[in-house]
């Protein structure tokens, strides 16, 4: 598999239904079929160091663009607070 695009979706938009249905965006990872496929016979994905780094930034703005919707930051697997929620 190689990435096709990285996108930051809002879920509702798309009409996903998250495992956490809860206000906020994602990151999404569309992926197309590669030659490395057939070799494996199975979906593999080799991710470049190129690729990773653009989907911790994607991830790190999804944060920012849910804390704006939001008004507030959290807790959980990736928290995310801003000076602003301590004021």
């Amino acid at each position: 598999m190689r990435v096709r695009e990285i996108a930051i979706v809002l879920p509702n938009d798309r009409k996903v239904k998250a495992i956490y249905p809860k206000e906020g965006y994602g990151v999404m990872v569309f992926l197309e079929p590669s030659s490395i496929d057939k070799d494996f016979e199975a979906n593999v994905w080799v991710p470049s160091a190129e690729e990773l780094e653009q989907i911790k930034k994607a991830l790190d703005k999804s944060d920012d663009l849910t804390h704006k919707l939001l008004g507030h930051g959290w807790e959980g697997k990736r928290p995310f607070w801003k000076l602003e929620d301590f004021v």
